[in-house]
């Protein structure tokens, strides 16, 4: 398997604190049944954060440190963007980093937020070249009222990475049932651990696994962990199916057995 979003690389953000830690995750990602992680380091625009060179300079050493080691894990660059106005222009002079320096770019919304300029930053993205990667959308209050916001971004050409431990109420039932409900219609691509520690927020995903292998079944499963994360890591075009539209928004549909 592939993890599209994890914190794995030491003392960039608020992932890893330090290489003994990192070494101490990767190793469950290897007990875990993972090949490859992209390590997605929050970027939260120009002056905020650890810069590029810092950066790759940091995964290129613990790709050297993992293979001493003996764990057979490959660290890939990347970045969480933060939404702004800003990101083209941040990604135009290769301040921030795209998917294993393809053109998908994983995107952060604010957690209680749905920004006015959203519809139009990624329009303008994809202007440019680029594919934005929703991160974790199951967990955005506003999606959580009302997916519709999200069937229009990628109705749009805009695609969607869900936290595997949403599906089982790590973030609470909303979450969970925001979860379930956008996987089980068409709007998740991807698959990510969002890996910060080798605690509670970790890459332990068995009994996840079986849980979304019961929902949608082994071939979607490997859709969301390997074959669309390849395409990411091969920059290749990602054909998706047609999300389902709901007959009203939220997750008052849940409850009335709409789905």
């Amino acid at each position: 398997m592939i993890d599209m979003h994890c914190h794995i690389v030491p003392g960039i953000d608020d992932g890893a604190k330090d290489m003994e830690m990192s070494i101490e995750i990767a190793k469950l990602y290897s007990e875990n049944g993972f090949k490859k992680v992209f390590n997605t380091s929050h970027f939260l625009g120009e002056g905020n954060g650890a810069s590029r060179t810092d950066l790759e300079e940091s995964f290129n050493n613990l790709n050297r440190v993992l293979l001493d080691e003996g764990i057979d894990l490959q660290v890939l660059p990347g970045n969480e963007l933060y939404i702004s106005m800003d990101i083209i222009e941040d990604l135009e002079a290769k301040r921030a980093l795209t998917m294993n320096n393809s053109r998908y770019v994983l995107i952060e919304l604010p957690s209680n937020d749905f920004p006015l300029y959203t519809e139009e930053v990624f329009y303008e993205m994809q202007i440019k070249g680029y594919k934005p990667i929703i991160a974790h959308p199951e967990r955005n209050r506003s999606i959580v009222k009302n997916p519709e916001l999200l069937i229009n971004l990628i109705e749009k050409g805009a695609l969607a990475q869900m936290n595997f431990h949403s599906i089982e109420g790590m973030y609470g039932k909303d979450v969970m049932l925001a979860a379930d409900l956008l996987l089980r219609n068409n709007l998740i691509h991807f698959l990510g651990t969002d890996t910060h520690s080798n605690g509670r927020r970790s890459p332990n995903v068995a009994s996840v696994i079986k849980l979304i292998s019961s929902k949608v079944g082994k071939e979607k499963l490997k859709e969301l962990t390997v074959i669309n994360p390849n395409k990411v890591i091969n920059n290749s075009e990602i054909l998706v199916e047609a999300p389902s539209r709901f007959k009203k928004p939220g997750l008052f549909n849940i409850f009335n057995g709409l789905f």
